[in-house]
């Protein structure tokens, strides 16, 4: 079975740097096989017959611990829950009628509607993806919450993700990793549409 790993504080500025040369070797030492590396940030795809996530998710957090002397969460998701990620994306004209399990989508609409914008909306789509499910409760005070900022940019709570709209770029956005983790007491890594797209074609 196939998973993306997606670890959260690897080699951010001088933090926490694992060359990823070293990582996927760890991983294959871990008994992964068929593993890919995208970017520093921590992208990993790999190979398992395992498929207790929870148990994988640990042990990988583990391992570089002990390897690297940090504790790194990692995040897991399976190749179908990953794929999914990716054509559901709430944002594109395509799935504006989508019907997944989103508590919050009708909360924070979106205004973009027409095909043509797609390609441009890409650069200025970003996805947070969270360890566990998120709390209703702890989303909807979220969504009101982020109304204090008057902002421009947009975002749509599923399950276990938030889709963000950032028109100034990601670092100008107020709704950034840490704000979402702090409000919704939950660990959370963020990539940008366009490294998630890259990192589907990897799984090809």
């Amino acid at each position: 079975m196939k998973y993306i790993a997606f670890l959260r504080g690897i080699n951010v500025g001088k933090n926490n740097i694992i060359p990823m040369k070293d990582l996927r070797n760890l991983f294959s030492v871990m008994g992964f096989k068929n593993i890919k590396t995208y970017l520093r940030s921590g992208n990993v795809i790999f190979e398992s017959n395992e498929k207790d996530m929870n148990n994988i998710s640990s042990k990988i957090s583990e391992n570089i611990e002990n390897s690297s002397g940090f504790w790194i969460d990692c995040i897991l998701m399976s190749q179908k829950d990953f794929i999914f990620l990716i054509n559901n994306n709430p944002f594109f004209s395509n799935n504006s009628n989508n019907n997944s399990n989103n508590n919050h989508k009708n909360n924070h609409k979106n205004n973009f509607n027409n095909n043509s914008n797609n390609n441009e909306m890409i650069n200025e789509l970003y996805v947070t993806i969270f360890k566990h499910k998120i709390n209703r409760n702890l989303g909807e005070d979220l969504i009101k919450d982020s109304k204090k900022f008057n902002s421009d940019d947009k975002f749509l709570i599923f399950e276990k993700e938030i889709y963000l709209i950032c028109k100034n770029g990601y670092h100008k956005t107020k709704f950034n990793n840490n704000y979402f983790e702090s409000k919704l007491d939950n660990t959370a890594t963020t990539r940008s549409f366009k490294t998630l797209l890259n990192i589907k074609n990897l799984l090809i």
